[in-house]
């Protein structure tokens, strides 16, 4: 029986010993193997470059055959005349007539020339010398009037160059331009003596001739 057992043992051991020398065999096989690597894919051609072609363009739209002309009516339609610019004007002092140095008033008026196109007064500018003086200058409808200069600072006397200028609402202006003769007041009150010392003396024998005419047809009435 002891025999048995140990014949048994002997033969496990060799088995064992005959499955290690067989794993360590095969592995030593596989790694003498060389590696397969990936399979390789067959090479295409190269591709030869598409050669620009130029664009073919928009396509043509057929032209639509005209309109005809209706018997009585132009061709063309009528062009718009252009809108005509308002009016303004310098309307005192007068040509001729001289302001004094203290009170230097002129008077200005403007008017529409279209009636679709009226005038925006606060457009209004008023030059004297090229200094700007419009906010001496009151706004009625039609018309504004101010001094010339402060009431403070006297212009002074010879000619000066009043320009005004103003506009429609759509943008259409214009522009009048004058030469204002200033006086000294002192001067101007001399002046105006003399002037009516002149017209008493021209006056004179004129009512001495009424006043003679007047006896006399008062001495025919009572000689009558």
């Amino acid at each position: 029986m002891h025999c048995i057992r140990v014949h048994r043992a002997r033969r496990a051991v060799h088995c064992a010993a005959a499955l290690i020398a067989l794993g360590a065999a095969g592995r030593t096989a596989a790694a003498q193997q060389p590696y397969p690597g990936y399979p390789t894919y067959p090479a295409y051609p190269p591709q030869q470059p598409i050669p620009p072609q130029p664009y073919p363009g928009y396509p043509v739209v057929p032209s639509m055959p005209g309109v005809p002309a209706i018997p009585g009516m132009p061709a063309h339609p009528p062009v718009l005349a252009a809108y005509r610019l308002p009016v303004i004007a310098i309307a005192q002092p007068t040509e001729g007539v001289v302001l004094p140095d203290d009170r230097p008033v002129a008077i200005l008026r403007f008017a529409a020339a279209e009636a679709l196109d009226p005038i925006d007064a606060l457009t209004l500018q008023v030059l004297v010398d090229g200094e700007d003086r419009t906010s001496l200058f009151t706004l009625a409808q039609n018309e504004a009037w101010g001094r010339l200069s402060p009431a403070d600072e006297l212009l002074i006397p010879g000619q000066h160059e009043v320009r005004a200028r103003i506009c429609s609402t759509r943008g259409a202006c214009s522009v009048v331009k004058a030469t204002v003769t200033v006086v000294a007041t002192t001067s101007l009150l001399q002046q105006l003596g003399a002037a009516g010392e002149r017209a008493r003396a021209t006056q004179s024998p004129s009512r001495r001739t009424r006043v003679l005419g007047a006896v006399l047809q008062a001495m025919r009435v009572l000689i009558k």
